[in-house]
């Protein structure tokens, strides 16, 4: 029998199997046959059951290797040791994938993480694709395959559109559908995809891509299973024209914890995964109601450059709140220009309220100068998005106010509507004409902000790997955390300039060191037991002479027997003191979540007081580098505010460039690498202090 397509087995499979299928009332097993059949599902059921053998009016199956029929998927539903023998069951009957509801795997611990290869394991060998498991199932609208437990399936009639939902979180699923349902908000399939044992976001995802009944595709993650194959699902949504929204939960407290430089304690993995949407075309919203209100805003349009948006109402609060919440995101609203004032006041006898808020004032709130004003801020070129926060006709009298926009939905200008009052028939006239409508100012505000955010999925730079020379370096010596002198020979290779420094294991020839390179001079312990050498009161800054030396090494010793007793003292660095504009750190980290990052941010030992940093994913060209320099609020210093002496930027971004450069190198074996700080000065730059750590 010929296998349907991945598509088709999920979502319009000829026959579907219900594993652990019963008839008692309220129970999880038997409501998903009574929510198969309501939805007009219109393939084979086949229930399965070993202690039945009539079920629902009909033949019960004893497993379902015994199903004659077609059966492209199957719902398990029994407890967790009887899946892997199901899912072999699946194989014999031809199914294409298996849905496993059953909880108690890899997200209770060791056992529960066993369990779960052996169903990975069963169907590799015999041709099953998995869902799940500790999914809630998978509710298609068009067409209907209703194939979950979930009791939002009690509703007389789903909500049908263009949305295409994929949840982490499983019971999401009901409230997409129920609150969808009260604006007119509908959808096309919804897929709770559990622990992602086999079929993953991105692979589910690719499937919606090529979906005709699908426009948008709404994620809610908790986490990133398969970077690099949602990367590239998201490369193929965009080219079709079918934005991908997230909602994505959470910051990676634990992965921050383990890293050893300031660069994972002031860039974590939701920066991260910030970065990693950003290149790849993914918009991400910050309000769960967005993820659902905003797609109208996104669908059939393509990023702009502009990154203003103008905002027009007929109820001064309900549009200042608006203004308020795009301000507070450092969206700028554009007044109307003085040429557009003057066409409405000789064309339509009025003038509105103008600002940053345009307000069309009670006396004129009427279709005719509500269309007129869209209008003009319609043909405003500056601003990327129109925004109508709208008064109390969007509940008593939508005509008035809701119409004009929807006339207006093809001018080539995304619109948004943020209705005041609760206006179920004004949103479903804006659902109806594919205009993104909101019930709170901080979800409009979020969505714009979104939009303009959005930019175009980028390439990966075409940049050359470091030489042979990286490589060696990194395999000198032995242990995880390269010491500073160890360091330091990686960030000369990558060409990175540091520091004038001499390695010394006897503190009586740091004075010779220090001669040679000239005073004042830092004194550093050296210790891989030591990645930051500062706060174990390892450094002394500043020493003049000999004598000094001799105190520095000496106190060091004392110090460090006392707060860090036992540890292995290997030697001394003895480094010329560096003075420049500014000092920064450079760092990169490899998140568990998306890959290989680079850091800047402002550097020395406050950086993780400050926190000020911006990230990309690495490798980054020249321009994206400079684009991070300008980010940095802090470093506005030695770009040339008010006058001041600007620092050699050029030699900034070369030295981002190098370090991102880690990426590329055969094996990826650094794991954290930080320049901290990074001294900037007119005529370049220079790595003052530095730690690699490999990985493990």
């Amino acid at each position: 029998m010929t296998k349907p397509s991945l598509a088709d087995a999920l979502f319009d499979p000829r026959g579907v199997a219900l594993v652990g299928a019963g008839d008692t009332p309220g129970k999880n097993n038997s409501r998903v046959y009574e929510y198969l059949r309501k939805h007009g599902y219109e393939g084979e059921i086949y229930p399965v059951n070993p202690r039945r053998d009539e079920l629902y009016g009909g033949r019960c199956y004893h497993s379902v290797a015994e199903i004659e029929g077609p059966v492209d998927h199957v719902l398990i539903m029994t407890p967790p040791r009887t899946v892997p023998g199901i899912i072999r069951d699946c194989g014999k009957a031809g199914a294409s994938v298996a849905c496993v509801f059953t909880a108690n795997f890899a997200e209770v611990g060791t056992e529960g993480r066993a369990l779960q290869d052996e169903v990975v394991a069963a169907a590799r060998e015999n041709d099953v694709r998995v869902i799940g498991p500790n999914c809630i199932g998978i509710i298609g609208v068009t067409p209907s395959l209703a194939l979950t437990a979930n009791t939002v399936m009690a509703l007389p009639e789903l909500p049908k559109g263009g949305l295409g939902v994929i949840s982490q979180s499983g019971s999401l699923l009901g409230t997409f559908i129920s609150r969808g349902e009260s604006r007119g908000i509908g959808f096309s399939k919804l897929v709770s995809i559990g622990n992602e044992c086999d079929l993953t976001v991105a692979e589910v995802a690719n499937v919606m891509v090529d979906d005709p009944a699908t426009e948008a595709i709404l994620l809610f993650l908790e986490t990133i299973r398969d970077a690099p194959a949602l990367a590239a699902t998201a490369r193929r949504a965009f080219d079709k024209g079918k934005p991908i929204l997230t909602y994505k939960l959470g910051r990676s407290e634990a992965a921050n914890a383990v890293a050893a430089s300031h660069t994972g304690s002031i860039t974590g993995t939701d920066e991260a995964v910030d970065a990693f949407f950003r290149r790849h075309g993914i918009i991400r919203v910050d309000h769960f109601e967005t993820l659902y209100e905003a797609p109208p805003l996104f669908i059939g349009q393509r990023p702009r450059p502009e990154s203003a948006a103008s905002v027009m109402t007929t109820t001064g609060g309900g549009g200042a709140m608006v203004v308020d919440n795009l301000s507070r995101l450092g969206i700028e609203c554009l007044p109307l220009g003085e040429a557009a004032m003057a066409r409405l006041d000789t064309k339509h006898g009025f003038r509105p309220q103008n600002g940053p808020l345009v307000d069309v004032t009670f006396g004129n709130a009427n279709p005719e100068a509500i269309g007129a004003l869209m209008d003009e801020l319609i043909e405003t070129r500056e601003s990327a998005a129109m925004v109508f926060a709208v008064g109390s006709s969007a509940r008593s009298n939508p005509d008035l106010t809701i119409r004009p926009l929807i006339e207006r939905k093809d001018k080539g200008k995304p619109l948004a509507a943020f209705l005041v009052p609760e206006g179920e028939a004004a949103f479903r006239l804006l659902a109806k004409a594919g205009i993104a409508g909101f019930r709170t100012p901080e979800a409009c505000a979020d969505a714009v902000r979104a939009f303009l955010a959005w930019r175009v999925p980028m390439d990966p730079p075409d940049i050359p790997a470091p030489d042979d020379a990286v490589a060696a370096a990194l395999s000198a010596g032995e242990g995880r955390i390269l010491d500073e002198h160890r360091s330091r020979a990686v960030f000369e290779a990558l060409g990175i300039p540091q520091a004038d420094i001499r390695f010394v294991e006897d503190p009586t020839a740091a004075a010779e060191a220090a001669s040679e390179i000239g005073y004042p001079v830092a004194v550093k312990v050296v210790s891989t037991d030591l990645p930051h050498k500062t706060d174990a009161g390892g450094v002394v800054l500043g020493v003049e002479d000999a004598v000094g030396i001799a105190s520095a090494t000496e106190s060091i010793r004392r110090r460090l027997a006392v707060g860090n007793p036992g540890i292995e003292i290997e030697g001394f660095l003895v480094q010329r003191m560096e003075t420049g504009l500014a000092e920064v750190l450079l760092g990169y980290r490899v998140d568990p979540l998306v890959g290989p990052t680079v850091v800047l941010g402002l550097g020395g030992i406050l950086a993780e007081v400050y926190k000020e940093a911006t990230l990309r994913l690495a490798p980054v060209d020249l321009k994206e580098a400079h684009r991070m320099i300008e980010e940095v609020p802090g470093l506005a210093t030695i770009r040339g505010y008010r006058s001041m002496p600007r620092g050699n930027l050029e030699a900034l971004a070369a030295a981002i460039v190098q370090m991102s450069k880690l990426a590329l190198v055969e094996g990826s074996p650094v794991e954290e690498a930080e320049i901290n700080p990074l001294m900037v000065a007119r005529d370049g730059v220079v790595g003052v202090d530095g730690l690699i750590v490999l990985g493990a």
